[in-house]
C-alpha cells in the first residue's frame, strides 16, 4: 500500500512552518526588518520567497494532498493582508501542480492535537512530545506537523494514536477535497 504524500502548511505573515510528506519539517522565513518601518519592497521579497519556496517544495515532494491552516477569524490590520497574500501564493501553487487542498480551522488543529480548541503553543508542543516523541525547532513547524497529521488521518493513515474524541474533529472540517481515500 502506498502511503499518501501529505504536506501541512502553517502559514504566517513572518514565518511559515511546513510539514513534508516524509514527516520532516521546515520553515519559510524572510529576513526580519529591524530598525525601520517595513516597506513595499520588504513585503514583495517575502511574497516572492513564499512563492519560490512553496513551488520548489511542491515540485520536490509531489504531495497528494496539501492541508493548509485557514485564516483565523478576527485578525485585523496589515499582517492579515501579508498572510492572505502568502496563503494565496501557496494555494495557487498547489492548484497549478494539481494538488488538492484542504483548509483547516486553527481551533480544529488545536482540538485534534490536544483535545482543546483554545490550546496554547506550549500545549501543542507537549502533545507532540507525549504522543509522538517529537520536539520541533519552531512553533510553526510543530503546528504544521499537526496539520499534516490531520490530513494523513483523514486519508486513513494516522501518524499518531489519539483518543476518539480528538479524531472526531476531522468530521468538523468542511473543506476536505473530493478524492479517493
Amino acid at each position: 500500500m502506498t502511503l499518501p504524500r501529505v504536506m501541512g502548511w502553517d502559514l504566517a505573515a513572518e514565518q511559515s512552518g511546513v510539514a513534508l510528506p516524509d514527516g520532516t519539517t521546515t520553515v519559510i522565513k524572510a529576513k526580519k526588518v529591524t530598525g525601520r518601518a517595513r516597506t513595499f519592497d520588504d513585503d514583495m521579497r517575502r511574497l516572492d520567497l513564499v512563492d519560490r519556496r512553496s513551488t520548489e517544495l511542491i515540485a520536490a515532494y509531489e504531495p497528494t494532498l496539501a492541508v493548509i491552516e485557514d485564516y483565523a477569524a478576527g485578525i485585523r490590520g496589515n499582517p492579515v493582508h501579508r498572510l492572505a497574500e502568502c496563503g494565496g501564493k501557496v494555494r495557487l501553487n498547489c492548484w497549478r501542480a494539481g494538488v488538492p487542498v484542504a483548509l483547516v480551522n486553527v481551533q480544529h488543529v488545536k482540538e485534534y492535537a490536544t483535545g482543546k480548541g483554545g490550546a496554547s503553543k506550549s500545549q501543542m508542543a507537549t502533545a507532540a512530545l507525549s504522543r509522538a516523541g517529537l520536539v520541533f525547532p519552531t512553533e510553526d513547524e510543530c503546528d504544521a506537523w499537526w496539520i499534516r497529521a490531520m490530513g494523513c488521518d483523514w486519508l486513513g493513515h494516522p501518524v499518531v494514536d489519539l483518543p476518539k474524541a480528538q479524531r472526531a474533529v476531522l468530521a468538523k472540517v468542511k473543506d476536505w477535497p473530493e478524492m479517493a481515500r
